[in-house]
């Protein structure tokens, strides 16, 4: 396509074609029809002010956010159980939310604190919470009752202070767990990026947390390719992590040398966090990380390495987006070089489905008190 950037982006390939080449509807992997528990960044900080509520809205999930006086965000369900007014409408008091109609007030575990026109609150009413974290300068919810991990970082900086700097919100052409599988997609890289290389990967699965660590002989031909192997020696090795089929975080650089012998060069940290639409396709907030370092010296550092980072990513942004307009992802004759794809997809696929999108094949315990 001549100009991919003027390409739709609204999803309806999916209902095209759907006689002569079916569309197969995975559990989870590319289902625009459920949500994996995981974590979502729904607002800015900035925008959530202390002792100011707001509701928003993903997928069909309508939630109530509101920061507390003691800073703190909380999370429920948005609509009042008394007579289902916006909750996101209401006042804060306090660490409480109260809502605008009847003037309930709700703990930030949902519990009812208070009833006007009761001496004693029902005690078997309860909005369903949600975990918040804030990171990045984003609020971030869980799409379950028990978060099993915290907002990730990129490979490499799990044990360290993180810089981050968000670089922008885009719609892809495609659902956001396409983007996860493009990037290991061992085969493009010869038919997309020009560049033949043969990988060995390994994955680690830690929960729904799964880790990808990928490493390819650069070709000796190309100038890609002879630039590689100047940087950073014959080998190229990166990293992926897909946390609850939500985040995808990359670490380009991991455990490379100048030249393949030289001094040890610093790794290039890209993150994702996916904000799913209703029409299949996924927004897609981009963070920029790198490890936090303190002076003049270390800002001067970090700006660097962000340009750099920014610099690679705009390149292969722009090889591979040519590939996605009015794509229908679907796995259909594999051949060599698919594995690590079709690896994922199975990943994806046992990841726990949120409870706002509870189905009869996938059934887990639920609080009768708070889901009905």
């Amino acid at each position: 396509m001549k100009d991919w950037k003027k390409a739709p982006r609204d999803g309806k390939s999916r209902q095209e074609n759907t006689l002569s080449q079916p569309l197969k509807e995975n559990r989870v992997f590319n289902n625009n029809k459920v949500l994996s528990e995981g974590w979502y960044p729904i607002t800015e900080s900035k925008k959530l002010k202390k002792g100011e509520a707001s509701s928003f809205k993903l997928l069909d999930q309508r939630l109530a956010l509101f920061r507390g006086m003691d800073g703190t965000v909380r999370a429920m369900d948005a609509f009042c159980p008394h007579m289902g007014a916006d909750l996101g409408n209401g006042e804060v008091i306090d660490n409480k939310l109260r809502c605008y109609f009847h003037q309930w007030e709700f703990n930030g575990d949902g519990s009812v604190s208070k009833v006007p026109a009761l001496e004693t609150p029902p005690c078997n009413v309860k909005q369903a919470a949600y975990p918040v974290q804030e990171k990045y300068g984003q609020v971030w919810v869980f799409s379950g009752l028990e978060a099993d991990h915290d907002v990730p970082v990129a490979p490499g900086l799990e044990e360290s202070d993180a810089d981050a700097l968000f670089l922008k919100e885009i719609t892809l052409f495609a659902h956001h767990h396409v983007l996860m599988a493009g990037g290991i997609d061992l085969n493009h890289f010869a038919t997309v990026h020009n560049l033949d290389m043969e990988f060995d990967f390994e994955v680690k699965e830690e929960g729904s947390e799964f880790k990808w660590e990928l490493e390819g002989a650069l070709p000796k031909k190309g100038l890609k390719a002879r630039f590689g192997r100047f940087l950073l020696g014959p080998l190229f090795r990166y990293q992926m992590k897909f946390s609850g089929g939500s985040v995808t975080s990359i670490t380009y650089g991991h455990n490379q040398r100048f030249g393949g012998k030289g001094r040890e060069l610093p790794a290039l940290h890209i993150l994702w966090g996916a904000i799913p639409q209703e029409n299949g396709v996924s927004k897609v907030k981009i963070f920029l990380l790198t490890k936090k370092r303190k002076g003049v010296l270390g800002g001067i550092t970090n700006f660097f390495l962000y340009f750099l980072t920014l610099f690679l990513l705009t390149i292969l942004r722009d090889e591979d987006a040519k590939a996605f307009p009015n794509m229908r992802f679907q796995l259909g004759h594999l051949v060599k070089g698919d594995e690590s794809v079709a690896r994922l997809v199975q990943c994806l696929n046992k990841l726990p489905i949120s409870p706002w999108y509870k189905t009869k094949s996938d059934k887990r315990k639920i609080d009768p008190e708070v889901w009905n």
